[in-house]
């Protein structure tokens, strides 16, 4: 109900689906020439923004990086949002499905390096799923620049890690046992880093708040283990997919 209302709000009940949300390689610019101070650009960010943090991660990408010029959009952000709302007409019965067996609580962290050719940051997507499906997950930009893949994979690790302690004291509260949370990745050399405490030449610049995940696995909250980029969930949360790619992300979902 609530995609019909939007999609009734911004006048594209009746526009033709699309399979992604997102084309791949969009590339957008803060400084458009070319200024749209008329459109309700904001609104309709402020409306796909509540529904990819309710019960669409498969959307949360784009809304993020969409997002970043709510002050400076022209017609190439404006026509790329209503592309959500093309997918959003596709996909409007899509649901997350919980099972009452399945899985422990677990997650999947990663990072687009340099995605942004403005400023050269990367992007961070991490998911954590329960009971079958999705329960918690976040796609934004980096604060800082990773100056390697590593590094910005070792920066996701560590904003997964954080909500992994959330959700454990959570669970902790409903009466649920819960032991060392697995997070996946698909980097070694990221997950080398969580478990050496050496300061090396590729790792003494990293911010010390980045090295929160070191902590947690060498105290045993956190298990970082290596997935291949093929299987990992969180891909979607980085980047802009291909439709057979984005259609077996979002499925895996729940």
């Amino acid at each position: 109900k609530y995609i019909d209302e939007v999609l009734e709000k911004f006048n594209m009940s009746e526009c033709k689906p699309v399979r992604t949300p997102l084309t791949p390689g969009t590339q957008l610019l803060k400084n458009p020439s070319d200024k749209l101070p008329n459109y309700p650009y904001q609104n309709l960010i402020g409306a796909l923004m509540y529904l990819s943090m309710g019960t669409r991660p498969d959307i949360s990408h784009c809304v993020s990086y969409l997002s970043q010029y709510n002050m400076c959009f022209d017609k190439s952000h404006w026509l790329a949002a209503k592309r959500v709302l093309r997918y959003l007409k596709g996909t409007r019965d899509l649901a997350l499905m919980y099972k009452k067996t399945g899985q422990p609580l677990h997650g999947f962290a990663d990072a687009d390096w340099g995605s942004c050719t403005e400023d050269r940051k990367s992007y961070t997507g991490y998911l954590f799923k329960y009971a079958g499906a999705a329960i918690s997950w976040e796609s934004r930009k980096q604060r800082t620049v990773a100056l390697s893949t590593h590094e910005a994979e070792y920066m996701s690790l560590t904003d997964a890690a954080k909500e992994a302690m959330h959700l454990k004291q959570l669970v902790t509260d409903m009466g649920i046992k819960h032991e060392a949370i697995e997070i996946f990745n698909d980097n070694l050399s990221a997950q080398d880093l969580t478990k050496n405490p050496i300061v090396s030449a590729r790792s003494k610049h990293i911010s010390i708040r980045e090295h929160f995940i070191r902590e947690k696995v060498q105290d045993g909250s956190v298990v970082v283990t290596y997935k291949p980029t093929e299987d990992m969930e969180a891909d979607v949360l980085t980047k802009g997919l291909t439709g057979p790619r984005h259609n077996l992300l979002r499925t895996a979902m729940g």
